[in-house]
């Protein structure tokens, strides 16, 4: 079999293979979270969510919570047992707020920091 002919079938399959990845997975709306940040949002994101009493739900939104925050992992203490303390920052064009976050098994609780 020629060179050309096996490139031919390998391209045949591979985007059999991608069709049905893209179509499948399109539906189930599967999200692959590779790095440490993506992964502990996306944690954070199915849980409940408790507000301390200074901040306003509208700051802080479950539809762009991936998208816009980051996860400071030098102030974070993941060494915890129980309810492990993350540091995020939503970085605005005006100023980057900071909060706190107690990610327990169920609930995660959000306090605002002022730095």
């Amino acid at each position: 079999m020629s060179f050309f002919k096996r490139l031919l079938f390998y391209l045949f399959g591979f985007m059999i293979g991608m069709i049905f990845l893209f179509y499948f997975m399109g539906k189930k709306e599967a999200t692959f979270n590779y790095s440490p940040n993506k992964r502990v949002l996306a944690d954070i994101k199915k849980k409940d969510w408790l507000f301390d009493s200074n901040i306003d739900s509208f700051e802080i939104r479950k539809i762009n919570f991936t998208n816009k925050f980051k996860v400071d992992f030098s102030k974070s203490n993941v060494e915890l047992d129980s309810c492990k303390t993350y540091v995020l920052i939503n970085k605005t064009e005006k100023k980057d707020f900071f909060y706190k976050i107690e990610n327990c098994s169920k609930v995660a609780k959000f306090e605002k920091l002022l730095f």
